[in-house]
């Protein structure tokens, strides 16, 4: 199996969009601390399906000669693997359209101005350990059947997020610190959805359901057609609104 090396530099234009369009495969991505804008290695077990690097007036596109977006039996040699660190030298948007895939993200520290993610299936984590030094205008994320698990989100530095799936699972940790009002849009058909914020953190939730559940653990308080926190309801710091319509999974919240 050859490993493919991947450099890319930062294009000329101020804010420039990495889109990642890759069929089925494992990557995982570290924030790195050379000058690259992205630095890595490539390797595909079929060697069929070799990389590409294409330069555009908003930025770069990695992606493959003929993509897969179904799942590869491992009969047929595996799947693709990516192991990447992303620059944090300047502020950039991060598309990722992938199909039946394997993601594993430490985006802390990386200057995200908008992150934008679109998973048909697979596995899906994203972690933001340290904050983001940019204000991140938007982040949205769009899945089929896949699971998600999102740590510390309030790191991320978010005006708005967006989540929308139908069959999955999404457990979704808003640790981290709040640094300014953000909102929060959920949309999920036949799902289970975990929301975790801190005690710290004031947070309002308005659930709305179908024929889901609502599961509501301690440190919420209902009030004015809400669950909020302590921090919430005395009018402490920042505020993340979060509006859940789970149609006909379940939704529990749970502080930390």
């Amino acid at each position: 199996m050859r490993e493919t090396p991947i450099q890319v530099a930062y294009p000329s234009v101020d804010n420039p969009n990495l889109r990642l369009a890759l069929g089925a495969c494992r990557f995982t991505a570290r924030p790195g601390e050379g000058d690259e804008w992205v630095a890595g290695t490539y390797s595909d077990p079929t060697d069929r399906r070799s990389m590409r690097i294409v330069e555009e007036d908003t930025g770069v596109t990695i992606t493959e000669s003929e993509p897969s977006f179904e799942q590869i039996p491992a009969v047929f040699g595996g799947v693709p693997r990516y192991e990447v660190e992303f620059g944090k030298q300047r502020p950039f948007i991060l598309t990722i359209e992938t199909g039946a895939s394997d993601f594993d993200l430490d985006l802390g520290g990386v200057p995200l101005s908008r992150l934008m993610v679109r998973q048909g299936a697979g596995k899906f984590e994203l972690g933001f350990p340290h904050p983001n030094p940019e204000t991140m205008e938007l982040l949205e994320i769009s899945s089929g059947a896949a699971a998600i698990e999102v740590e510390n989100l309030a790191n991320a530095n978010f005006s708005e997020m967006r989540l929308s799936g139908g069959a999955a699972s999404y457990d979704l940790d808003f640790g981290g610190v709040l640094s300014r009002d953000a909102e929060v849009s959920i949309e999920t058909g036949i799902s289970g959805v975990v929301v975790s914020v801190p005690s710290s953190t004031a947070t309002r939730v308005v659930a709305e359901t179908t024929l889901g559940s609502v599961d509501v653990g301690d440190g919420f308080t209902k009030s004015e057609g809400a669950f909020s926190t302590g921090a919430a309801l005395s009018g402490v710091g920042p505020v993340l609104r979060i509006r859940a319509g789970v149609r006909l999974g379940s939704l529990q919240l749970r502080t930390t």
